[in-house]
């Protein structure tokens, strides 16, 4: 798999995501956000760095000869089907000898090290000891992770290694998880066994300290005489927690090691950032110091040993026209580990990109491909094209297992990370100026970075014509009235706040185009009104209250008549002077208008994994087996919230595929309503014949009887009939539109220009009479829109009754996520009911008001059908008939 084309085919897909959701008018504005867009700002290079080798120690079996470790340990530290003692690094063989001479310590050696196997060494080195000399039963090591998915991995881990090592079970060491997530015969069963080694997390540690119950005090007595604490992740404890955590060492010291030293071990691969190594060294013992109550010095802090994995005879600097030709010629498929040890191009790689030559080698800090293709363009004159792909295609290779290049091993020859940040692109600000001057930056500051007479205002588009508005307060100084940027969030009132200023917002109208001039026309239809005499004017709700004010706004902010036009709307947002649009009343500011992007962290997230998922199924050169994701969050609530939205996502996605799929399958003649249950499941592929398919929707698929299996079908078929229907009423989130706001389908109805054909239908109203079947057309389509948007629409797929009946049946007859589960009853859908004039809210309950279509004359129906861009005038009055 090719890591840059998919980060690049990642930022493409995210960038078309995010800027799906504005859409600017201007043509200054959206120039020069195109042109932050082009020059990555939101989303820079992503940074390399080489996962290097590190200093070879001796073998498990090798300290075993030398009595540094128990013989036992040769069958637990072993890997492969044979079981071949593991080879250890040189950090771990010194963490092994620290522990051995009774050194509290710490490990900042980096990700991928092997960080674990300094603690578990010592300790399995000890439980197995004990075991020997006949020593009682009890918790030996408690080992503290900052999340339980640390946990839970290294109790994977241990038992890979103990639990098939074969160990007789008089020395084989024990372990166990106490970290809350254990069920009560768990608990109990930990507390009777006494494990000699206990994995928790903090704050399970602290309740098992200062809890009365007598099963958590069972397993803290279990632990008297502990020989050894371990932090794991040691830099998460700062600050608060990190006093929490120090207080809790002592009081455990205090409690189960009153008589004896405590050996203390701490891992982290990052702690300082100090220059130096002794610097570095001594900073991390200080906080260690802090945290453990122990006397640390620099020569406690054990920090990585690396070694190369080219030869280490090679200078990049010395490899002349050899790197030359590497680069020129094109990058073989295969190339075995030995090929590649003296390959000139995959030295310079691990030396300039990888590693800092010296007295010691030292990890080189992270840089992106362009400024690696920098260097060595400039080392060897090989244009910068050239030398960006022989760059990548070596990185690639090496990062390749041995076995899919030409080699007989299992482990890359030299692996990169490529770490990628990607941030959402906020909000823009801009200046009030006259449009070809019209200056836009993407950090938010009082004034323009390189004009201190320059305001900056937060600029926000319409949603439906992309013109620019921004939030502002208007004040009165003592140099006189000034507009001032206003946080879109902050609250707007209708009218002056107590220091006399207004809040509101301001609409440039500086392109030639903008169609707003302050007359009563130009206000949306439903504020306007005609009286007796003839004349046109705002209604009462809006006139003296919500006309806007043309303002002329210099640079600074100050009123002046060389200022640039704008108009000022007190209050919250209400309309789109440019092209009418109301956005709903009840939604906040932010929402109603757009900024640059209005994705999620949620969205965001499912969006960018998904699309790794699907290019690795896609790109065919991994295995099934690890053609896997890892994601980390900052707590269980963020997880389980993440964990619901792919669910979601994945739901969504399948069930609008389908949708998308049976109507593309209909043809030019459509997808009719009574097929909607039946196509979608047949797109979907979940047909009794695809007997492949059958677990994918099917509880049991190997059910008997043509009756039973027939009734999972129909059952399956009525199910997406409702999700259909469901699925494309109105929808509220401007992030999630269905197919059609997203312009995939288009819903239409048959028979409807015959009907708007037949005069003799429309005979009896003298305004439907005259109008046009064509208007007709326009004025049904309005009307039957609104009602299957809003559900008023008579199928079985939306009977409550019968939908109720199948959700039971499904859960008998269908699996996750295709039944309907007991827990989403109350949210289904059904039809609803058109009403002219319904009754009050105060008078029905929120359930019926679910269900009630309001169609009256202030409605979004009854403004749309009286609308003066349809009949080219406006309603005198209530004249329409509904």
């Amino acid at each position: 798999m090719d890591i840059f084309n998919l980060d690049q085919a990642l930022i493409e897909r995210y960038e078309s995501f995010a800027r799906s959701f504005s859409e600017i008018r201007a043509p200054e504005i959206r120039a020069q956000v195109d042109a932050a867009y082009e020059e990555q700002r939101f989303w820079p290079e992503p940074l390399i760095t080489i996962n290097p080798h590190f200093e070879a120690g001796h073998t498990v079996d090798g300290l075993v000869a030398q009595g540094v470790l128990d013989p036992a340990l040769t069958k637990i530290f072993a890997s492969g089907p044979d079981r071949v003692p593991i080879k250890l690094h040189r950090h771990q063989e010194r963490a092994v000898a620290k522990a051995r001479n009774g050194e509290s310590f710490i490990v900042t050696t980096g990700t991928g090290s092997g960080k674990s196997l300094c603690f578990f060494l010592p300790i399995v080195d000890a439980v197995v000891r004990a075991r020997r000399a006949g020593e009682a039963q009890r918790t030996r090591a408690i080992i503290i992770y900052p999340m339980n998915a640390l946990a839970n991995s290294q109790l994977e881990e241990l038992e890979k290694f103990i639990g098939g090592s074969g160990v007789e079970e008089e020395f084989r060491p024990t372990f166990g998880r106490y970290t809350g997530q254990e069920s009560d015969a768990e608990r109990h069963a930990i507390a009777k066994a006494k494990p000699d080694i206990l994995l928790t997390n903090f704050m399970m540690l602290e309740l098992l300290m200062t809890r009365q119950d007598e099963l958590d005090r069972a397993v803290i007595a279990n632990a008297c005489g502990l020989d050894f604490l371990v932090l794991d992740e040691l830099h998460t404890y700062r600050g608060r927690q990190g006093a929490d955590v120090a207080m809790l060492v002592r009081r455990v010291k205090d409690r189960l090691v009153k008589e004896r030293k405590l050996l203390c071990i701490g891992t982290s691969a990052t702690m300082s950032s100090a220059p130096d190594e002794t610097e570095r060294a001594s900073a991390v013992a200080r906080v260690g110091k802090l945290i453990f109550g122990e006397e640390l010095s620099s020569a406690s802090i054990i920090d990585e040993n690396l070694a190369r994995a080219t030869d280490p005879l090679i200078n990049s600097t010395s490899l002349g026209a050899l790197l030359v030709d590497a680069i020129r010629m094109p990058i073989p498929a295969k190339l075995s580990d030995k090929e590649l040890y003296g390959n000139p191009l995959a030295c310079w790689i691990e030396i300039e990109i990888g590693l800092a030559e010296g007295e010691k080698l030292r990890r080189r800090a992270p840089m992106t491909l362009s400024d690696a293709t920098c260097k060595l363009a400039a080392q060897t004159k090989i244009p910068s094209g050239e030398c960006r792909t022989a760059l990548a295609g070596m990185l690639s290779l090496m990062g390749r297992r041995e076995d899919l290049r030409g080699g007989a091993g299992d482990r890359a020859f030299l692996a990169f990370k490529l770490h990628r940040f990607i941030s959402g692109a906020g909000h823009a600000y801009a200046t009030i100026e006259p449009a070809n001057a019209r200056r836009v930056v993407l950090e938010g500051q009082v004034f323009h970075p390189f004009d201190p007479n320059a305001r900056l205002y937060p600029v926000f588009f319409c949603r439906e014509c992309g013109h620019e508005h921004h939030s502002v307060r208007i004040e009165n100084a003592l140099d006189g009235t000034r507009v001032l940027a206003r946080a879109i969030d902050e609250p707007a009132s209708e009218g002056p706040e107590p220091d006399g200023s207004l809040a509101g917002f301001l609409i440039p109208a500086v392109n030639a185009d903008f169609q707003f001039g302050g007359a009563v026309a130009d206000y949306p239809d439903d504020w306007q009104e005609t009286t007796p005499a003839g004349k046109e004017r705002l209604k009462g709700g809006h006139r003296g209250k919500h006309e806007g004010q043309l303002l002329h706004v210099k640079p600074d902010g100050s009123l002046g008549d060389d200022g640039v036009p704008a108009w000022f709307f007190g209050g919250k947002y209400r309309f789109c002077p440019h092209c009418r649009h109301q956005p709903p009343q009840q939604a906040r500011d932010i929402n109603k208008l757009a900024g640059l992007s209005a994705e999620g962290r949620s969205s965001a997230t499912t969006l960018i994994v998904s699309t790794i998922l699907a290019w690795m199924e896609a790109d065919g050169t991994l295995e099934e087996s690890t053609r896997k994701l890892l994601g980390f969050t900052d707590n269980r609530q963020d997880a389980a919230l993440q964990a619901g939205h792919f669910n979601d996502f994945i739901f969504v996605s399948l069930l609008r595929g389908g949708i998308l799929r049976a109507v593309r399958d209909a043809g030019d003649k459509g997808l009719a309503d009574v097929r909607f249950g039946e196509a979608v499941r047949r797109a979907l592929g979940f047909d009794l014949e695809e007997s492949r398919r059958l677990s994918d929707w099917m509880a049991d698929p190997r059910v008997k009887g043509f009756h039973n299996r027939q009734a999972a079908e129909e059952v399956l078929t009525s199910i997406l009939a409702h999700r259909v229907w469901a699925d494309l009423r109105k929808g509220w989130r401007f992030t999630n539109p269905n197919l059609e706001e997203a312009g995939l389908v288009e819903v239409r109805f048959p028979g409807l220009s015959e009907l708007a054909s037949d005069d003799e239908e429309f005979s009896v109203n003298p305004r439907l009479a005259a109008s046009t079947p064509q208007l007709r057309a326009r004025l049904f389509t309005l009307l039957f829109d609104y009602m299957r948007r809003g559900l008023a629409i008579a199928t079985e797929a939306l009977d409550r009754q019968r939908i109720l009946q199948i959700a039971e049946t499904s859960r008998n007859h269908l699996r996750d996520p295709w039944l309907i589960d007991q827990n989403e009853e109350q949210e289904l859908r059904q039809a609803g009911f058109l009403m002219i004039d319904p009754p009050s809210k105060a008078e029905i309950s929120a359930a019926e008001d679910v269900l009630i279509v309001r169609a009256g004359w202030r409605t979004a129906l009854g403004k749309a059908l009286r609308s003066k861009d349809l009949w080219g005038s406006r309603f005198q009055s209530r004249s329409i008939t509904m």
